[in-house]
């Protein structure tokens, strides 16, 4: 919601996820008949189970704008991607994201079968999470 007019700009689709230490880095938008687009986590106000508060809709980025390397690019979305250890063990497929939502930082990776607790995060790519091997 943008909050310069009330104005509802989108509806939060996914996230974007950076290692050392896990926190969120962007929330990736649906918006209507304007494609995707992706809000910058310091661009968020507030974060609750109601409604992401933005300053202004100027902050909304296309997707499209945003470089690869860009920590709130597509390519940083954990959702959907399977999960690999470092030494190629695979340890199924992120289902969710659960995160502090004052501060962004990531608590666990959730697939069907576990919770990975976020500190276990080593990187995400185009293909897979990459987690720290269990010690």
């Amino acid at each position: 919601m943008d909050l310069t007019t009330a104005e509802t700009v989108g509806a939060v689709a996914a996230c974007t996820v950076s290692p050392s230490p896990a926190r969120i880095t962007g929330l990736r938008l649906k918006t209507r008949g304007r494609g995707h687009h992706t809000l910058a986590w310091e661009d968020v106000r507030s974060f609750g189970p109601d409604a992401v508060a933005v300053d202004g809709a100027d902050r909304i980025r296309d997707e499209k704008d945003i470089d690869p390397g860009d920590p709130a690019s597509a390519v940083h979305d954990p959702l959907g991607k399977a999960v690999l250890t470092e030494t190629g063990l695979q340890k199924g497929t992120v289902i969710d994201v659960e995160f502090d939502a004052q501060s962004g930082r990531v608590g666990h990776l959730l697939t069907a079968e576990e919770q990975i607790p976020g500190d276990d995060l080593l990187g995400i790519g185009s293909y897979a999470v990459v987690v720290s091997a269990p010690r």
